[in-house]
This record gives structure tokens, C-alpha cells and sequence, in this order.
């Protein structure tokens, strides 16, 4: 997406803020085993800078789309939406569809 497109010339100078993880104590925080929660926040609320800097955390564009499609689950459908348009995602390929559909059909609507 063009939003990204400075990313590659920016490369490793960003992070992600602090505040997005308020709750979490960021002096011991596991920045692999929370990948799907800082994924989530920054698709949440994150800036843009927020999102390079979970590109330079996982990998790139690819990694965070790779987590973004598989683990990343607690989205409403507008955050979905843009998070598949961002990213280029098909929706249908996101847990966080799959798991709402299933939802759907546990409750009969």
C-alpha cells in the first residue's frame, strides 16, 4: 500500500510507542511471545511510526502481514477491514474472520 512506501528508506529507525502497551512492563516484555497483541494495538490505535516499528520488530511488511493473518484475532470488522486493505489481505484468509464466522454459527445468526 502506498502509505508504506518510505518504510524501505526508513528501515530500523522506528519503534514502537510505549503507550500502546500500557498495561505491560516494557523493561522484561517479550516482544516475540506478545507479537499478536503489539500487532493488534498498532492496528488499533498505532501511528504510522508505530507500524515501522513493528515492521523492523517481525520481519518487515511480510512478517507482520504473515502475523496479521495468522494470530491476530481480537479486531472489530472496521479494524479488520483496514488492517486486510494495509496490508493487502484477503479477509477471508484471517483468523480473525475465520473465528467470527465460527462464532456466528455456535449462535444460530
Amino acid at each position: 500500500m502506498k502509505i508504506f512506501q518510505t518504510y524501505s528508506v526508513e528501515k530500523g529507525k522506528h519503534q514502537v510507542n510505549s503507550a500502546l502497551l500500557w498495561e505491560y512492563r516494557l523493561e522484561d516484555f517479550d516482544w516475540q511471545k506478545y507479537r499478536r497483541v503489539v500487532v493488534e494495538r498498532v492496528v488499533k490505535m498505532g501511528r504510522l511510526s508505530d507500524w515501522y516499528g513493528a515492521f523492523d520488530l517481525y520481519g518487515g511488511i511480510r512478517g507482520v502481514r504473515k502475523i496479521a493473518r495468522d494470530e491476530v484475532v481480537d479486531l472489530t470488522p472496521r479494524e479488520l477491514d483496514f488492517m486486510c486493505k494495509a496490508l493487502n489481505i484477503n479477509v477471508q484468509d484471517t483468523r480473525c474472520y475465520k473465528q467470527a464466522q465460527l462464532r456466528k454459527a455456535r449462535l444460530g445468526s
